[in-house]
């Protein structure tokens, strides 16, 4: 390849990388907060309105004892609660650019050539395969929850995945940094911690059959991310919880209907990539892929089946929970890309490519429409807030707002309700430090060609 032809492929890498950053950024200044990111912005321990990173530590401790396990990841989305807004916006933003370069990482060897096509279709796979993008890359808590989670999990697999493809020397602070690495990710995700450990230990008994030495950071990296992990599972709050909504159904029962419930998210939402996966592992097989080639998609699709069935353990499988799967379905897939090299496969990747992007332009603008709609109807509702507020309304009856694509951040989350009891209606009269808020009816904007039930009945939940 020659300089000139690398120096394209260069900057078109940066390119696609630079107008995916802005694009998020845009959309994530179009998200205001969203249902518990009002809880979030008050201490677990005391009620108070949280003021700094001392006072989030303190409510984040109450909380694993109480509720979560989830110490690290609630305490960011409580303490971006207590700064400015553009601050998450710009991380959030740079950590969706980030997870499509470390997917791109994974799918390519430690000193490749950047791959501009891998990457498009990298990012063109996360965004049509998530089934609420908007709760998963845009709502602040949901975001933290999911994307950040899974950005913690990947980096902390990366290393393991391009040791098992090519062994290398590793720095001296590579023990330390693996540790922390496997720390932050096992302590992250249920689920998907489950696929990183799996994906781990997958990494370690290939290495051992190959006879290839396992280096001291693999081993701290593993460490790392069991302490984690049981940190996550074992937290007091994650018992107690439990104990307030008892199933009286038989155990045998539980497991199967849990088992049917993961199989069917899988399939539902991954059924596209498990297929794809199907056909490009068999492609690159017939390649004549080497062993090692071979093993790290079978690794990362065995780490997404494993994040997947661990919901089986778990009472509730939403959609949101399905991200880091499909995040480690499309590693996978990708993973088989480069093994197909040949100019035939290439060509019908750039058309593959070009489909892709044609139907993400007309998504996005549709996405655009209601993301922007949405937050300019929730802008204007918060100035009548604001100004019944002043007016020293302190019991205020208001309307819900029902946006209609699955890319919106309030897409699928609850609004404000009748109940002045509700939690979300209770958390947003403390944030606004008003008696109580409510909502009479639902409203929505005009969207051509959609149709939205809540504005067609003007029905409101409970």
């Amino acid at each position: 390849m020659t300089k000139a032809r690398q120096d394209r492929r260069s900057a078109a890498f940066r390119g696609i990388g630079i107008a995916v950053f802005c694009v998020m950024l845009l959309l994530n200044f179009l998200t205001p907060y969203l249902a518990d990111d009002y809880t979030f912005a008050f201490s677990f321990r005391t009620g108070q309105r949280l003021t700094g990173l001392a006072s989030v530590f303190d409510s984040q401790l109450a909380h694993y004892f109480q509720w979560s396990g989830r110490f690290i990841i609630k305490l960011l989305a409580q303490w971006f609660t207590t700064v400015p807004k553009a601050l998450f916006n710009v991380c959030n933003a740079a950590v969706y650019t980030g997870l499509g370069l470390l997917v791109c990482a994974l799918a390519t060897e430690k000193d490749s050539r950047r791959d501009p096509l891998l990457l498009g279709l990298i990012y063109l796979s996360l965004w049509e395969f998530a089934p609420v993008f908007g709760q998963t890359n845009l709502w602040m808590c949901g975001s933290l929850n999911y994307l950040w989670a899974t950005f913690f999990c990947v980096a902390a697999l990366l290393p393991y995945a391009r040791y098992s493809r090519a062994p290398f020397a590793a720095a001296r602070w590579m023990p330390v940094t693996a540790f922390f690495l496997g720390l932050v990710g096992g302590w992250s995700s249920e689920n998907t911690s489950a696929g990183l450990l799996a994906g781990v230990v997958l990494c370690m008994i290939f290495c051992a059959v190959q006879k290839q030495r396992l280096p001291l950071w693999m081993w701290t990296g593993f460490v790392g991310g069991v302490l984690g992990f049981a940190l996550l599972i074992l937290a007091p709050g994650n018992y107690m919880r439990h104990d307030t909504a008892p199933d009286t159904r038989s155990m045998a029962t539980i497991l199967a209907t849990r088992l049917l419930t993961a199989l069917d998210m899988l399939w539902t939402n991954g059924a596209v990539l498990i297929v794809l996966f199907a056909v490009l592992f068999c492609l690159a097989c017939m390649q004549g892929g080497e062993p090692r080639q071979l093993f790290v998609p079978a690794m990362l699709f065995a780490a997404a089946m494993a994040a997947n069935f661990a919901m089986v353990l778990s009472p509730v499988y939403y959609p949101r929970s399905t991200h880091g799967v499909l995040t480690l379905l499309t590693a996978a897939c990708a993973t088989c890309l480069p093994m197909l090299a040949a100019r035939p496969y290439r060509m019908r990747l750039a058309c593959l490519a070009a489909a892709g992007c044609c139907l993400a332009a007309v998504q996005l603008v549709q996405a655009g429409y209601d993301i922007a709609s949405f937050a300019m109807m929730r802008r204007v509702r918060e100035g009548i807030i604001r100004q019944e507020i002043a007016a020293g309304e302190t019991d205020i009856r208001t309307y819900a707002i029902e946006p209609y694509t699955r890319w919106c951040g309030g897409y699928g989350l609850p609004d404000l309700r009748q109940n002045t009891d509700d939690w979300l209606s209770t958390d947003t009269a403390r944030y606004y430090g008003i008696n109580s808020i409510t909502a009479d009816s639902a409203r929505t904007y005009p969207f051509p060609g959609k149709t939205n039930l809540a504005f067609e009945t003007g029905e409101i939940a409970n």
